[in-house]
């Protein structure tokens, strides 16, 4: 049991078995990584990337491994029978026809909202970024609010006065995955426009992932990112590759496209453009944590000479 949930998938390894092949016990996926500068691609297990050793554990919670089961359970297995009865319904349907149930969509809400707040990404940014400020800020209405006697003789502690990153992070997690706060993040997406691409050149092209495969543009922006674009902005753009040939794409009711929103969500369109396809691709890769991973077989085309097998 020591070992159990030690390597701790920060992107649910279910879902990156959709862009692997089958080999008798294990899936093997096509992976690219920038060490050092140098890029590198190489073939492996999806037990074997997409991970961090411990980086769930917790020190506030009676089980240290409290977070890590509540993304196995409450998660991970979404992206099991949950997400493939999903693509079953993309794929056996008509074109154009309206396919993601109110139900569906509260389930890759919920897959991608914790996607969004699960990777080192996000809890760098709460923690270098918005702590700092609310530290900050905080110090100064404390100090405001103490008589001087006090304030002369605890100025220096109050000053000094910081939570661990480890406390910031789990303050993250329990804030973030209340449930009412989580609940409330999830129905902003499931308010969205809803549009199913399925990849007509995912043979040549498909849609590649990564170990950060939710991107989140925003119109007239060219950084990516959901603390750069917002979840509830009119302008913000969420992208999720379900499959090689399956993604989906949320826009805000107050955006550009909620003139037209009844005509498109839910509903299951073609998608041929190789630019666009490759564009996606491109940023998904570039967003990474570690690992991109790209599925066959242009995996083989892609790696060509570099290709090493773990």
């Amino acid at each position: 049991m020591a070992k159990d949930f030690t390597n701790q998938h920060i992107v649910p390894k279910r879902y990156l078995d959709r862009f692997g092949i089958k080999d008798r016990k294990t899936t093997i996926i096509g992976t690219r990584i920038l060490e050092k500068g140098e890029v590198k691609f190489f073939t492996t297990s999806t037990d074997n990337v997409g991970y961090i050793k411990n980086y769930y554990d917790v020190t506030d919670k009676d089980d240290p491994k409290y977070w890590e089961h509540f993304f196995a359970k409450e998660i991970d297995t979404l992206c099991g029978r949950d997400m493939e009865n999903i693509i079953a319904k993309v794929t056996l349907s008509q074109w154009e026809a309206t396919v993601l149930s109110l139900s569906d969509k509260e389930t890759l809400s919920k897959v991608i909202v914790a996607q969004l707040m699960r990777i080192p990404e996000s809890i760098d940014y709460v923690t270098g970024h918005i702590y700092p400020r609310v530290s900050k800020q905080t110090k100064q209405e404390i100090t405001s609010l103490l008589p001087q006697f006090l304030l002369d003789k605890h100025a220096e502690q109050i000053r000094n006065m910081e939570f661990s990153p480890q406390y910031q992070k789990e303050l993250v997690f329990n804030h973030t995955f209340e449930t009412k706060n989580f609940d409330r993040y999830c129905k902003i997406l499931q308010d969205g426009i809803w549009v199913i691409y399925v990849n007509a050149i995912y043979d040549s092209i498909p849609f590649m992932t990564s170990d950060n495969p939710v991107l989140v543009e925003g119109i007239g922006k060219t950084e990516t990112g959901l603390f750069f674009n917002g979840l509830a902005s009119p302008t913000t753009c969420i992208f999720y590759p379900l499959s090689p040939s399956i993604a989906v794409a949320i826009h805000s009711r107050y955006g550009i496209l909620g003139i037209a929103g009844d005509k498109y969500d839910g509903k299951k369109i073609v998608l041929d453009e190789v630019n666009y396809i490759i564009a996606k691709n491109v940023k998904i890769m570039d967003q990474a944590y570690r690992h991109a991973f790209i599925p066959q077989p242009l995996y083989d085309e892609v790696a060509g000479s570099y290709q090493v097998h773990y």
